[in-house]
């Protein structure tokens, strides 16, 4: 469920591409589609996700945390890195989110990390690296960027591992309710939500209206759903290393549908993640 996840997320690049040349912007994107799963969840609440409210008023010191740092802070975070560092830099160091989610497992949830595990999670960040490497391009190495970049990657860490324990009091549909309604008021304060919300509603191109809806029902809801309901069967630490099969999916479809050509070392970053998800999961299996 969690490789399903990452893999569908993978494919999410071409929908953003859409966007980005239709005129929005990264942070446009990212407020207007959790948005959008926000009004998804709520349209469905009285079939899937009864009982949620009531759950996040008793629990709410756990999941306050768990929506405003691990779904606002990381889309936020993310899209701000990107701005100051470009995307290739910024999602590799996303990408170090296995190395943040060990050191909170371990402190949170008491997760045992042998060195065998470690090795994976090294081996799985080092393949995101090499896979995302472009030779010849210029890496703009700003301190602010950093800061974000890395705080991507902890509200990453976070959403993992404040998600493990709350799955522990509510189901995987009542945590994805409570993850993105609590981050609707967020959303509100920032006059780039209404500049996307008024520009969307200015659009009338279907492939447009379709992109959002993709990366907002597939491209959230979807992928959430999976991940949640895989993240309740295995190890957070676990789960965050498989996520790092969505760059491989996304060079992957660079490669067979779009033609373009790796380099010897992104062959070998693209091994290291197999490699690494695949043992991650054979030991989980046991």
């Amino acid at each position: 469920m969690v490789a399903l996840s990452a893999a569908i997320a993978g494919t999410l690049g071409t929908f953003g591409t859409i966007l980005n040349e239709a005129g929005f912007t990264g942070f446009q994107v990212a407020s207007t589609r959790m948005l959008i799963t926000s009004i998804t969840l709520m349209a469905f609440y009285p079939v899937f996700f009864q009982g949620a409210v009531s759950l996040m008023r008793v629990n709410w010191k756990l999941l306050l945390p768990h929506s405003i740092a691990g779904v606002f802070g990381f889309n936020m975070f993310f899209f701000i890195a990107t701005e100051y560092l470009g995307i290739t830099l910024a999602v590799a160091l996303l990408y170090t989110a296995p190395i943040w989610v060990m050191i909170l497992s371990k402190l949170f949830l008491s997760e045992q990390s042998d060195w065998v595990r470690w090795g994976l999670v090294i081996c799985s960040v080092i393949g995101v690296v090499l896979i995302l490497n472009t030779q010849g391009s210029e890496i703009n190495l700003s301190a602010f960027g950093l800061v974000f970049g890395f705080g991507s990657a902890l509200g990453y860490a976070i959403y993992a591992v404040l998600g493990k324990i709350a799955l522990s009091k509510l189901s995987p549909n009542q945590l994805l309710f409570s993850a993105f309604s609590i981050a609707i008021p967020l959303l509100l304060l920032f006059p780039q939500t209404w500049q996307a919300l008024g520009q969307l509603f200015q659009n009338t191109e279907f492939k447009v209206w379709g992109s959002f809806f993709a990366v907002g029902w597939f491209g959230t809801v979807l992928i959430n759903i999976l991940y949640m309901r895989g993240l309740k069967r295995i190890s957070a630490s676990s789960a965050t290393v498989i996520t790092t099969v969505e760059p491989l999916v996304a060079t992957l479809l660079a490669v067979f549908v779009v033609g373009e050509i790796l380099s010897i070392t992104q062959y070998l970053g693209v091994a290291l993640i197999v490699l690494s998800a695949t043992l991650i999961g054979l030991r989980e299996s046991k």
